[in-house]
Order: C-alpha cells, then sequence, then structure tokens
C-alpha cells in the first residue's frame, strides 16, 4: 500500500501482519513512527544517481533518496523481519527519538537510506542517526548515507545494559559516512562487523568499548583525527 501522510503511515506500520508500506512524497512532524514486524518501509524510488564518492571500493550505485522524513524518525522496537529501505530522514529531535532507532528487534534490514541532520545546533538537540540497543541481532545496514550530525551510530544502550547487549550482532556494509563528530559507530559489548565503508571528515570513527568486538575490514578514511580507537 502507499501513504502520503503521516497518519497514514503511522496506521500503515503498525502491527504485525506482512505488509510492504511505499511512502510517496514528503511527511513532516515532530514525532517517530512505530513499525511492527513483517514490515517492508520502502520509498518510492525515484531517478538515482551514480555516486562513485571517490570510494573506489564501492562499485554499485548508491541510490538517491528522494522520499523525505522531516522531523520523523522510524522506531523498530521488540519486532522482527523488519526492510527500511530508500527513504531519507532528516532533523529529527531529541525530545521525539533517533533518526532510526532498532531496539530488542531481530532480522532488521536498513538499506539505501539517507539520514542526517545539521551540527549549528547543540549536540543534544539531535539524538542518534541510527542506533541499534538492548540486545538486537541480525541487523544489517548498507549502501547508506549517514552525514551532518554530531552522534552518528550508537551500538550498545549503556555501560551498566551489558547482560542485554552481549548478544547484539549487527553488520555495516559499504556506506558514506560524511561530517559526522562521533559514533561511526561506537559500540559496547555486541559484535559488530564493519565493512567496506568510505569515512570522510568523521572526527571519531570505529570506536570499541565496554568489551565490544568489532571486526573493521576495507574500509577507507579520509580527513580523520581518529579513525580506530
Amino acid at each position: 500500500m502507499t501513504v502520503t501522510s503521516l497518519s497514514a503511515l503511522q496506521s500503515a506500520a503498525s502491527g504485525t501482519d506482512k505488509k510492504i508500506v511505499i511512502i510517496s512524497g514528503t511527511i513532516s512532524g515532530n514525532t517517530v513512527v512505530n513499525v511492527g514486524s513483517n514490515k517492508s518501509i520502502i520509498g518510492k524510488k525515484g531517478s538515482g544517481e551514480f555516486c562513485s564518492l571517490a570510494m573506489r571500493r564501492c562499485k554499485r550505485v548508491l541510490t538517491s533518496c528522494v522520499i523525505a522524513l522531516n522531523g520523523v524518525g522510524l522506531r523498530v522496537n521488540k519486532q522482527s523481519n523488519v526492510i527500511i529501505r530508500n527513504v531519507k530522514i532528516s532533523k529529527v529531535l531529541a525530545s521525539a527519538g533517533d533518526a532510526i532507532g532498532i531496539q530488542a528487534s531481530h532480522r532488521v534490514w536498513v538499506d539505501h537510506v539517507d539520514v542526517s541532520s545539521d551540527m549549528s545546533h547543540d549536540k543534544d538537540y539531535y539524538d542518534g542517526l541510527i542506533d541499534i540497543t538492548h540486545g538486537c541481532t541480525g541487523i544489517t545496514v548498507s549502501y547508506s548515507r549517514l552525514h551532518d550530525h554530531w552522534k552518528g551510530s550508537l551500538v550498545g544502550h549503556s555501560d551498566s545494559n551489558g547482560s542485554e547487549d552481549r548478544a547484539i550482532t549487527v553488520t555495516y556494509y559499504h556506506n558514506y559516512w560524511y561530517n559526522i563528530n562521533s559514533r561511526g559507530p561506537s559500540v559496547r559489548f555486541g559484535r559488530a562487523h564493519v565493512v567496506n565503508n568510505y569515512y570522510n571528515n568523521v572526527k571519531d570513527g570505529i570506536n570499541t568499548r565496554q568489551g565490544a568486538q568489532v571486526l573493521a575490514q576495507n574500509n577507507v578514511w579520509r580527513s580523520e583525527s581518529f579513525p580506530l580507537s
């Protein structure tokens, strides 16, 4: 089904029945939409653009995301079998939540998304771009752009949540990170595979802490202060 308004998106994304939800046009607000199990949330595809990103390692196309959620984030909480694809999400206020927040969920694929805010506000004005917490497993973030933001992607809820977050498994594959201050990603307790990503002007890149296990392969950094820490 195709949705063009916030209320329609909220209704279509809810529940656990199998459904492909196609977003058409631009939807604005100040909230997060809860996405239920067995859902594909997909932006109606527009014209693509070839984007080499000076990557050399990335030979495929990063689709230009023309379907926009302005101030509206997506939350997957205690769900499974979810796809989020070809959507541009920007400027979700911290009071609402993350641009994409995945919590206590399993088998979630985030693909060809563009998530951003700005860095003209305080670092806590917005929250995370893509945060993966509370014991998520089988999470993949691929062929996406994360940019113009203070805190990029957090894996693991807090220093005191190890009993739950040690289960986390996540893969970051072929993403473009640029103009990010930190968390590219920052990983607590869980296991992350960060492969074939391109970083441009990311101050603090892949950060491991609190017993995290990270396999970093074939990534490229440009103008970074701390690529790995």
